[in-house]
């Protein structure tokens, strides 16, 4: 098996069962240790610098933990520190992504998604990196400037390559004078 790099490219190396539950173990065993919280929630918060803002951002292991907390006044403390974090970088507007659908091949039987592989009556369909393009300049022209990217999961027909690609196609496009943010 890979050794586990965060910032490879390749899936089979940054998503890694084993860290998968060493981190979810870290976070069961971390999640009443309010030191720890109150430091990683510290860690979350906005600094200024020079230039404005910048954050250092938090690890998995350490989102782990603020997720599986269960201290009512400590995850009081992390809404409210979401709460300014969003109204220092959005302020009081709503921002709207448009779905961009790459591809409803999958191999997960999840009920609520009608891209599950047991769901025989879709067609299933990947789009080209001609028809991202195309469809990246049909949502510009309606207006859209953010995107949410939606595929099924499935490691043969959408692998990680497959959507850093198309990744790299959405932001490539420019149309008019605007490109995708």
């Amino acid at each position: 098996m890979a050794k586990f790099d965060l910032k490879s490219l390749k899936a089979e190396e940054f998503i890694n069962h084993e860290e998968i539950l060493e981190t979810l173990e870290y976070a069961e065993s971390n999640k009443h240790n309010r030191e720890l919280i109150d430091a990683i929630l510290e860690k979350a918060k906005p600094k200024k610098d020079e230039a404005g803002t910048h954050s250092v951002g938090l690890t998995h292991r350490e989102a782990s933990v603020l997720l599986a907390c269960d201290i009512p006044e400590l995850n009081e403390k992390m809404y409210e520190l979401a709460r300014q974090i969003k109204q220092d970088f959005y302020g009081n507007r709503i921002v709207m992504f448009a779905p961009l659908y790459l591809s409803n091949y999958c191999v997960n039987g999840c009920t609520y998604c009608p891209y599950h592989y047991q769901n025989k009556h879709i067609c299933r369909k990947k789009l080209t990196q001609e028809e991202v393009e195309k469809e990246v300049i049909a949502l510009q022209d309606m207006g859209h400037k953010r995107l949410a990217i939606e595929a099924g999961e499935d490691p043969v027909n959408n692998p990680i390559e497959y959507i850093l690609e198309c990744i790299d196609t959405i932001y490539k496009v420019k149309h008019k004078n605007g490109a995708i943010r």
